[in-house]
């Protein structure tokens, strides 16, 4: 008799500010049970039909074809499950019987997200007091505690005393990898900013680096390629205003709802990649940038840092402000040598953290957990 196992995940943040890592995770967790045999359900307020599942599985870059290999469904499964995983990491996806936390939702959003205001802010707050009053009832009947980076676990251990297992998001990167790096030479004079074009990602940072690239006179521009939901479409006039009234357009263009086959064509072509967020716990797009040998510049107060970039920085360049980052920038733009050996060092680093080390470690990790019935 198959065994049934249930992923949930319930955002807020999903569903108003669009699809993100979190969702991703939710998608490779079944699948990773899924090539075990057991029968899968993912529970999602959008996942619903199979065409949902399908258009955002094809946003991380996993095809039709491989998704009907799997024996996965949707919503709650037919018989009592033998694990539940709670992918969203917060108590609106209920108990489950292990927990991964993408960062600490326990914590007040701002703390992680300072650049969410107005109705983000009261939405972000409510978000948190439900969290925090639900702990007591829904992570303390959790088995396992899993978190995405020890940046993460860092804040976990701290403020909760978990002391969870740490298995680092996936990132699909067959199609970087199966292609040799673009040269120095061959890039174009593009530094690559991927992320959700959405207030708690803190986007206008972009604005800020271009302004300090063309006050210096650095000639290459900065390319903020992401999703954009409709609900933050303010935020992206706003920032495009901000361009024509800085003279910017040489310096910083935006991109949204870039299709996968555009932004890996990106991933390849610029010739450094810099993350923007401070704070951010881990960041996927780090580690496919890295995938297609373009060096990469990330906060130090992150878990690109920490994390994907081993406190090393000859694999990753740390910054702490956007002046630090406008300097690395300037040296790596004109230092083939150094560019070179860091297009290497990423690319090595960066099989690591690719999906199926994620479906092993996730299976390996969790399935002492799965009820013997």
């Amino acid at each position: 008799m198959t065994k049934n196992i249930v992923v949930k995940h319930h955002m807020i943040n999903t569903m108003v500010m669009g699809p993100g890592g979190s969702e991703y995770v939710t998608i490779e967790t079944a699948i990773a049970f899924a090539k075990k045999g057991f029968e899968v359900y993912i529970d999602s307020w959008t996942l619903r039909k199979p065409e949902e599942l399908l258009r955002i599985a094809e946003f991380f870059g996993i095809g039709a074809d491989e998704l009907e290999n799997y024996d996965i469904g949707l919503g709650e499964p037919p018989k009592k499950p033998v694990l539940t995983v709670n992918t969203s990491g917060d108590a609106i996806s209920g108990i489950g019987d292990v927990i991964y936390f993408h960062y600490p939702s326990l914590m007040p959003h701002d703390t992680y997200y300072p650049g969410v205001k107005g109705i983000g802010g009261i939405v972000g707050k409510a978000y948190s007091l439900v969290n925090a009053i639900a702990f007591p009832f829904v992570f303390k009947k959790a088995k396992a505690y899993v978190a995405n980076s020890s940046f993460t676990a860092r804040f976990l251990r701290r403020y909760y005393g978990i002391n969870p297992v740490i298995i680092h998001p996936p990132a699909n990167l067959k199609s970087l990898l199966t292609q040799e790096p673009l040269g120095f030479h061959e890039r174009k004079p593009y530094v690559l900013t991927v992320s959700r074009i959405s207030p708690e990602k803190m986007p206008e940072r972009a604005v800020e680096l271009a302004t300090l690239l063309k006050a210096r006179k650095i000639n290459v521009k900065v390319v903020l390629a992401g999703s954009l939901s409709e609900y933050n479409n303010d935020l992206y006039h706003n920032l495009r205003n901000a361009i024509a009234e800085g003279g910017l357009e040489e310096y910083l263009e935006i991109i949204p709802n870039l299709p996968r086959s555009k932004l890996l064509d990106l991933y390849r072509e610029s010739l450094l990649y810099i993350h923007l967020t401070p704070r951010e716990h881990f960041g996927i797009s780090i580690v496919e940038a890295m995938a297609a040998g373009t060096p990469v510049i990330t906060p130090i107060d992150s878990g690109g840092w920490s994390d994907i970039g081993n406190y090393n920085p000859n694999i990753v360049k740390p910054y702490e402000t956007l002046h630090e980052a406008v300097e690395i920038i300037g040296r790596l733009a004109g230092d083939k040598e150094e560019w070179e050996k860091l297009s290497r060092n990423v690319r090595t680093r960066s099989f690591f953290f690719d999906r199926e080390s994620f479906h092993f470690k996730v299976y390996q990790a969790l399935r002492k957990y799965i009820t013997k019935r």
